[in-house]
């Protein structure tokens, strides 16, 4: 009997584990409006996930109406963005990337019924490395400049809320950019790049609608007969006042990303 119940008190050891989870003209300005002031967050280190824990579904975007007048709305199959687009452009996926971006971004390319490219969008762009020296800075002008609702997570100095922005930088000729952004182009009116790009949510990351993720001032070798370039400030500002821009202007300050 002794034996037995022995037996029974080795063999009932039981084992309890805790788990812890958790020139000359007046509507330009010289350099950007100066940075909003704000501080970052305080960060904390994150919790070691649960094994079992369920992925987070990405935040879709909702549907949105068509707003009709020849205007008629694009969004992507994982509703993380959408834009109005006039009902004669065609938006396209960009196949051939090139260098400069991260797996799984998002990659349009808006072109008129003429097939020429207006604006591309870009997701999970590869944060630029490029160092600017003073000596290497351009002078360039900020010709038009308005807020847009736009979701950004940049904390940087320098950064601002998201704007619609047309922009030159003074080379040889003045070269022009415009698109949306939440940093000032560089300190006291002079650049190396001019960046189009907003610091989105981590499932969105860097991301640009625009005619161009950066602008630089080129050497004439660069230029090719696509490159905008103008011989003056004047000639850059009737391009941009032109009513077919209007259009473009709206189809990209209509943007909505997914935050």
């Amino acid at each position: 009997m002794r034996r037995q119940l022995r037996s029974r008190l080795l063999g009932a050891v039981v084992l309890v584990v805790a788990a812890a989870g958790v020139t000359g003209c007046d509507d330009f300005v010289i350099g950007d409006r100066p940075p909003a002031s704000s501080s970052p967050s305080p960060s904390s280190a994150p919790a070691s996930p649960s094994p079992s824990t369920t992925p987070e579904a990405l935040p879709m975007l909702p549907e949105r109406a068509a707003p009709g007048g020849g205007w008629t709305v694009f969004t992507d199959d994982q509703r993380l963005i959408s834009f109005e687009v006039r009902e004669e452009w065609t938006v396209d996926p960009i196949e051939d990337l090139g260098e400069g971006f991260e797996e799984g971004g998002l990659h349009f390319s808006v072109s008129n019924a003429d097939g020429a490219i207006l604006a591309q969008l870009h997701t999970r762009i590869a944060e630029p490395s490029d160092e600017c020296k003073p000596e290497s800075a351009s002078p360039y002008l900020v010709l038009a400049s308005e807020p847009v609702d736009l979701p950004s997570t940049a904390a940087a100095e320098g950064s601002i809320e998201p704007r619609f922005v047309v922009r030159v930088i003074q080379g040889f000729r003045f070269f022009s950019s415009f698109g949306v952004t939440d940093r000032v182009g560089g300190a006291d009116g002079a650049a190396c790049t001019l960046y189009n790009t907003v610091q989105g949510p981590e499932h969105i990351g860097l991301y640009s609608f625009g005619d161009s993720v950066g602008l630089r001032a080129l050497e004439p070798s660069q230029v090719s007969s696509r490159t905008p370039s103008f011989a003056t400030i004047a000639e850059a500002q009737g391009r941009f006042n032109r009513d077919d821009f209007d259009s473009i202007r709206r189809m990209v300050m209509s943007l909505q990303v997914a935050g």
